[in-house]
């Protein structure tokens, strides 16, 4: 391990050549999975590597197992801070990392060892300010476990084929060169922070290399924002999508209609499509009217994106003129209608597809 190590001094490097951020708040039930697996995959790269375990103020015992890994590895920076949110720890973090390249780590996921290394070892041989990998869905059943791409195959550019995906914005299976985080904060106080930040850094990477490997755990837990009961403070994606789109005026016309396109079809039009679809008729139509309101007071020309236009045609016919009855009916702000019929095509989904192709 330590002739492996000093492969990174011997191609020049005094300096990380990889800052690891790891922000944790009271998640000590997965704390020790996530830094075992960090250990391993550092372990496992010729890299030099540092982490920066950010304790935001954690009030259960993951203190005392960030303490017990820096006392194992000398790599592993402790810092306690007041706390601040996950956005606050990421900007803390970006403020005291030396790596030439920086990547995240959520502290109730995890990754695979051979993650860091490949990644690395891909920039270096390609030249590239990014590199991403595919991200896998952990469940405690891992029969659910499931696969997500980084890329879109069938899309133009490198650009176009990481931009167009849902989870474009997550900031953990990514490999960035620190430079393009230059004049970049993540909004604090907001959730879905990633989303303000991710789509500027891959529009000012001269180049993006993606390994299709799954490396990144994504650990899907009861009681995680993503996975609990839908309520109002989701909309906060408005505010950080409205930011990310109000600071891309300095890009070329097409780049900037790309973002809008990904940030409209699979963060916006998708809360409404896909979330606040699954409510209850009368809480359905609540939500949609207020947040349908929000969105076309907020952005103005979203009916008018190519790639919006562009989502109507998508998947089997059937779900090509459910799509723009949906989005007619939201142009003509009738929300009742909409609600009602998402009614039926729940419905109708339940019925056709989960009985006859599940």
């Amino acid at each position: 391990m330590k002739d492996e190590k000093k492969n990174g001094k011997d191609l020049g490097y005094n300096v990380p050549q990889l800052s690891i951020i790891v922000p944790v708040y009271n998640t000590s039930k997965y704390l020790n999975r996530c830094l075992a697996s960090l250990v391993e995959a550092v372990d496992n790269t010729r890299y030099l590597v540092e982490v920066l375990v950010i304790n935001d103020g954690s009030t259960d015992n993951s203190e005392e197992i960030i303490d017990e890994y820096c006392i194992k590895y000398s790599y592993i920076k402790k810092f306690n801070k007041m706390n601040g949110g996950l956005s606050d720890v990421k900007n803390y973090g970006l403020k005291r990392v030396k790596g030439e390249y920086v990547i995240f780590l959520d502290s109730d996921d995890y990754v695979a060892p051979q993650m860091y290394n490949s990644m690395l070892l891909k920039a270096y041989e390609e030249e590239a300010d990014i590199v991403i990998c595919d991200i896998e869905l952990a469940y405690d059943d891992s029969n659910r476990n499931s696969v997500h791409s980084c890329i879109v195959p069938f899309r133009g550019s490198m650009f176009a084929k990481c931009i167009d995906l849902n989870m474009m914005p997550a900031s953990w299976n990514k490999v960035v060169k620190r430079k393009l985080y230059d004049g970049l904060e993540f909004p604090v106080g907001k959730n879905n922070e990633d989303i303000a930040v991710t789509p500027i850094l891959l529009a000012r990477a001269d180049k993006i290399s993606v390994i299709n490997q799954p490396f990144y755990k994504y650990y899907q837990r009861e009681g995680s924002i993503q996975n609990s009961v839908f309520d109002e403070r989701r909309f906060v994606i408005i505010d950080t999508c409205k930011m990310c789109i109000d600071s891309i005026d300095k890009f070329d016309s097409d780049v900037q209609e790309m973002i809008k396109g990904s940030i409209y079809v699979h963060q916006i039009l998708s809360m409404a499509f896909y979330m606040i679809r699954k409510e209850h008729l009368l809480k359905r139509y609540r939500y949609l009217k207020k947040y349908l309101e929000r969105v076309q007071d907020e952005f103005v020309d979203i009916w008018s994106n190519s790639e919006v236009k562009e989502f109507m045609t998508w998947d089997s016919k059937w779900i090509q003129r459910g799509r723009r009855m949906a989005i007619f009916f939201m142009r003509k702000k009738q929300y009742f209608v909409l609600s009602s019929f998402w009614g039926v095509c729940n419905v109708l989904y339940d019925y056709v597809y989960l009985k006859f192709f599940k």
